[in-house]
């Protein structure tokens, strides 16, 4: 067994984009160190061995398009379409450049066929969703059988 399938096993939280097994609890922000597997920006982080597909969003952290794009790179392309739930339970607010970001996510999974939804807004985020609208642009589960 090699030492990233170990790294895998052994840890509840992966690299969205190596795989690569994170610690539960990350430093509080600002925690700009990227995976020291692939060197990417951990602007979330994906539960291991779930389907569907449940990435965690990371408080503190607002991602580059390019960012986002390494993370989609790794979800579809796959044989069939996936489903991708991203957790946002642990932001407290978010800002425009992020909800762009959701939106050309939500855009890129669908284009490959998958399905795309959030879940665990908090009353300010919620807000800001609604304010902005973005339930016209992007499923939101209100609980967990939903998807």
């Amino acid at each position: 067994m090699s030492a990233a399938t170990v790294s895998k096993d052994r840890f509840s939280f992966q690299c969205p984009v190596c795989g690569n097994g994170l610690p539960q609890l990350l430093a509080p922000p600002p925690f700009d160190a990227p995976c020291s597997e692939c060197g990417s920006y951990l602007w979330c982080r994906r539960c291991s061995g779930t389907d569907p597909i449940r990435l965690e969003a990371l408080p503190g952290r607002s991602p580059e398009p390019i960012e986002v794009e390494r993370v989609i790179h790794t979800i579809v392309g796959r044989e069939e379409p996936v489903t991708v739930v991203l957790d946002l339970s642990r932001l407290e607010m978010i800002n425009s450049s992020f909800m762009a970001r959701l939106i050309m996510l939500n855009r890129r999974i669908r284009d490959e066929g998958g399905r795309f939804f959030l879940k665990g807004l908090q009353p300010v985020v919620q807000e800001i969703f609604d304010r902005a609208r973005l339930h016209m642009a992007l499923d939101v589960l209100r609980d967990e059988t939903d998807a």
